[in-house]
């Protein structure tokens, strides 16, 4: 439970606010009610370290919800269809995709998650939140791929893997013209390093969280043609 839900609903009205998003009433709703069942589920299962209500709301949701204004952008520019398939790898406790989903309800998303009390979260909160544009996989990535290749038209993570790692799981679930999308800290610029030459960074975009003093960016990353 939200220890405060006044004060975290302000301050999560704020950061949005910060981040240049206007989300609506239900949009708001549906991201409280994530918290809560989030929040009562780690109690148990430990999705994820959580040391205080207020790093939560900057390093989980306001991180995920950062990512809204360049996946907007590239539905715009042409690089993503205007209601586009992204699958999330190693989806975890649902960030950035469920957040995504909630901001995004043109979107598709299939969050892609082979641990088992990591992936039942997901389908209990999809469903509590009517997430219709969600579906949850139980299983690892490269199955996926095997069953659905080039099923998809852009990948996107958070903490899955180190960036090279990422891309390869990528290439084989992506569709023609495809993107990874990847988000990433300080240390990008070694991961950069051993990025394959069949690959290219199309954009860097850096993230300005609220409330949180680390750099973020997020990486647009396309196949070499």
């Amino acid at each position: 439970m939200i220890k405060n839900s006044v004060l975290f609903e302000v301050g999560l009205r704020q950061g949005l606010s910060q981040l240049g998003l206007i989300l609506d009433e239900t949009q708001i709703l549906q991201t409280l009610n994530f918290t809560q069942e989030f929040l009562r589920w780690n109690q148990v299962h430990n999705l994820s370290a959580i040391e205080s209500e207020e790093l939560f709301l900057s390093t989980h949701l306001l991180d995920s919800f950062s990512v809204v204004g360049p996946l907007k952008d590239a539905m715009i520019s042409g690089l993503l269809p205007k209601e586009p398939l992204i699958a999330d790898l190693g989806a975890g406790g649902g960030f950035p995709s469920i957040l995504l989903a909630i901001a995004l309800p043109t979107v598709q998303f299939v969050l892609l998650e082979s641990i088992r009390k990591k992936a039942a979260f997901l389908m209990q909160v999809t469903g509590r939140l009517n997430l219709s544009n969600v579906a949850v996989e139980v299983q690892r990535v490269e199955d996926y791929s095997a069953k659905k290749p080039h099923s998809v038209d852009a990948t996107i993570s958070r903490a899955f893997t180190e960036l090279t790692k990422f891309v390869d799981y990528s290439g084989p679930l992506l569709r023609p013209n495809g993107l990874v999308f990847a988000m990433k800290s300080q240390k990008v610029i070694e991961e950069l390093k051993s990025l394959s030459n069949s690959w290219e960074v199309i954009d860097n975009t850096e993230l300005k969280i609220p409330k949180l003093e680390a750099y973020r960016c997020l990486l647009t990353i396309a196949a070499v043609k």
